[in-house]
Order: C-alpha cells, then sequence, then structure tokens
C-alpha cells in the first residue's frame, strides 16, 4: 500500500471469540483511557461476577470494543493481556497493513465516533448497541504502514503534553474542592474562635465558649413539598410552577424552566417560599443539597422531594444555616444517617433531627459573610481550571482527527 485508501473495518479486523484462560487480569473500556486493567482506577464500581466463562481473553494489539458505550468513544486497541465481558466486542487484526497505535487513534476519532452514533441501534440511548455486522461497515483512512507508525508516535507526544496538563489541572480541581470543604468545616465549628472539628460526639465537633447546638428541627419548620398529581383534571386549582429536586443544584437554584402543577389558593399558601427559606433536596441522586432563597419566589411551591426550612426562632440566620447544611453533607453525616436501602433520600424526621451548631447571631453573620467571599473565590478557581481541562480535551480530539485525516501534515 503506497498511498492512503478508504479501507472498511472488516478487512481490518476479525472478531476473535477466544476463550478466557484462568487468572487472567480482567480489563475495562474507557471513553477517556481505552482498554486497561480494571484494578486501574478506584471509581469501577462494576463488580466483576464469580462466573467468568463467557469472558473473552484480549491479546494485545486486539480491538475492545463496548458495544453499548462505542457511541460514546469506548473502545480502543489493548496494550494489555487480560478478560473482558463477554459483553464485549473481541477483534483481532486480520491484516498486517495497520499499526495498532493509529488505528487506536483513528477509531477513536470524532468522526469515527459519529460513525458509530449512525450504526448504533436502540429505542434510546441507553439501549443503543453497536454490532460488528454494522461497524465492519464502517470506512477507515489508512495510509501506508510507515505514516501510520509516524501519526501515531506524533500524537503519543502531543496527547501526552495534553494529558498531563488535565491530570494537573484535575489534580487541582480536587485540592481546591477538598480546601472548600476545610473552609466550610472550619468556619461553622469556630475553628478561628477555639473551637475544633474534633474532639466532640456531633459531627461539627467542639465548640467555642458561648456557641450552643441544637436540631435543627428548634429553630426552623421542616415541611415537604406537595405530591406531583397523579391526573391534573381532578385536582381543582391553578396551575403554577412547583420548585424540584433537580432544580437544586450544589451551588445554584435552576429556575428557567420550571414544571407546573395544580395548586390550589390555600396549598400554594402552604408551600410558599420567600426570601430567608433553605431548601434541601429530600430524595434521589442529589439529596442532603441545600440552598438559600434570597428573594421571594411568588407564585410558586415545592414538590415532595424538597424540604422547606422556615425560620421559626428567628435565632439562626438561614444563610448561616444553609452553610451547616453543606458541611454536614461534606463531612458525610448526611450519607451516613441514609436509612433507605434503595432510593437514597433525607426523612423529613432525620433533616429536623440534625444537629447544627448555633453562635451568638452576630458571630452567625460575619460566618455567613467570610463563607461567601471564600467560597465564590474558590469556585471560580473551580471553574476556571474545570474550563480549561474541558478546552485541553476539545484541543486533543481535534489535534487527533486532524492526524488521522491527513489536515496536518506530521
Amino acid at each position: 500500500m503506497t498511498a492512503t485508501q478508504e479501507t472498511r473495518l472488516r478487512y481490518l479486523y476479525s472478531p476473535s471469540g477466544e476463550a478466557n484462560h484462568p487468572h487472567e487480569e480482567v480489563l475495562s473500556v474507557y471513553r477517556d483511557h481505552g482498554v486497561i486493567p480494571k484494578s486501574s482506577r478506584s471509581d469501577n464500581f462494576n463488580k466483576t461476577p464469580d462466573n467468568i466463562e463467557r469472558y473473552l481473553l484480549v491479546r494485545p494489539g486486539d480491538l475492545v470494543v463496548n458495544r453499548m458505550k462505542a457511541w460514546q468513544g469506548s473502545l480502543g486497541v489493548s496494550d494489555h493481556r487480560g478478560i473482558v465481558s463477554g459483553d464485549y466486542e473481541v477483534l483481532r487484526p486480520a491484516s498486517d497493513s495497520v499499526s495498532g497505535r493509529y488505528m487506536h487513534y483513528a477509531l477513536r476519532s470524532r468522526h469515527m465516533v459519529g460513525e458509530y452514533r449512525v450504526r448504533s441501534t436502540g429505542i434510546r440511548p441507553s439501549q443503543w448497541r453497536l454490532y460488528w455486522d454494522q461497524m465492519g461497515d464502517i470506512r477507515v483512512s489508512l495510509p501506508p504502514l510507515e505514516k501510520q507508525e509516524r501519526i501515531a508516535a506524533y500524537l503519543d507526544a502531543e496527547t501526552s503534553q495534553i494529558d498531563t496538563l488535565i491530570t494537573e489541572q484535575q489534580r487541582l480541581v480536587e485540592m481546591l474542592r477538598e480546601r472548600r470543604i476545610s473552609v466550610l468545616r472550619s468556619a461553622i465549628s469556630g475553628v478561628a474562635c477555639g473551637g475544633s472539628i474534633g474532639g466532640s460526639d456531633d459531627w461539627f465537633g467542639s465548640l467555642p465558649e458561648g456557641w450552643g447546638a441544637a436540631p435543627i428541627r428548634r429553630h426552623f419548620s421542616v415541611n415537604l413539598g406537595k405530591m406531583l398529581n397523579a391526573n391534573k383534571d381532578e385536582v381543582e386549582g391553578a396551575e403554577a410552577p412547583y420548585l424540584a429536586a433537580g432544580s437544586i443544584q450544589p451551588e445554584t437554584l435552576l429556575l428557567d424552566e420550571p414544571k407546573t402543577m395544580t395548586f390550589s389558593s390555600p396549598e400554594l399558601e402552604h408551600y410558599s417560599l420567600r426570601s430567608g427559606d433553605v431548601v434541601v433536596v429530600e430524595g434521589g441522586a442529589g439529596y442532603g443539597r441545600s440552598h438559600y432563597l434570597r428573594q421571594d419566589l411568588p407564585g410558586w411551591g415545592f414538590q415532595n422531594h424538597v424540604a422547606r426550612l422556615r425560620s421559626s426562632t428567628g435565632l439562626v440566620d438561614g444563610l448561616f444555616a444553609t452553610y451547616c447544611l453543606k458541611a454536614c453533607l461534606a463531612s458525610g453525616h448526611i450519607e451516613a444517617n441514609n436509612r433507605t436501602a434503595t432510593i437514597p433520600s433525607l426523612s423529613r424526621d432525620v433533616l429536623g433531627a440534625i444537629r447544627i451548631p448555633v453562635p451568638p447571631a452576630s458571630d452567625q453573620r460575619q460566618i455567613a459573610k467570610y463563607l461567601e467571599e471564600q467560597t465564590a473565590r474558590i469556585d471560580t478557581l473551580i471553574a476556571e481550571s474545570e474550563r480549561l481541562v474541558e478546552l485541553s480535551q476539545e484541543r486533543r480530539a481535534a489535534l487527533i482527527t486532524a492526524a488521522v485525516t491527513g489536515q496536518i501534515d506530521v
């Protein structure tokens, strides 16, 4: 082969189907990392089953495709020997005219991932599958072997530098998030005034002299929102927007595209949302998230997976209480008190029983102001680092696509 050709994948690879061998290392396929040992990642929570008879052997140079996530780019040429789930496609090189490293880049490039999307079958993305019969028809640009190896070497060098930058920024984001948690816990525990995060049975630790502690229900009424209407036509009242659990994000409130349900006039008064209220996610993936309302939301209600805290004594500032809840969530105390076996939740009783520090009112305001300033600074740094990671990943993808499609001369 002396010039770049368009070649169907079926002429370059063929299904292996080689059964697993005893005591082989289990491999996983990642969109960002390709084929790597499963044990090398701490974020892989899919347990390997006891029965691995259907697992397939992977040899170095094999192309491994996660059929369910190929449309996201979850495939790669393996540098490792090991075994993968029988739900994956293991493809062995059928031609000596391909470089494994080049194919690893070429098959994970943007335009190829677009081909996988088009050829995947299923009703919705979560059910899409890419099978070899469809994948094998895809054409790939294949220059001479020597040029493939030059392109792969170029991309190895360039992407290595980008990956180092991405790793450094991700590490910085992790450190900033840890710093944010530390600032929260130290401030609401009164460390600067003689308090301590340890030395007490309470999750917040020991408190300075003159500070108290109390369960949330002592200073706030705790109410869950209205159950979503099963049949709106059978409910009397008027349609009104409601605050959903998904609207309460870690550091913001999403109100742009509200859903509605029917509230009677007394219900809308009962489920009202006012400046100074604290809203907390009661159930689901984001349970425990909280947000302080700085203004009234006239005409709004809230659903049953949201809890509203409204001051009943005036002795605890709502913003200070919100920072207490954020620190409580970050400390793991809320998760430790989740007694639900299936869908995680924070019941009204558990939420009301959470103990929080109660400093003098002037200290509460000072702490809340300090935390607003400090967390805003940290959040800005986190956003900048995450944006740099995003731009670097886009640059990496664009570079790979340009190199394997001949848009740049390597």
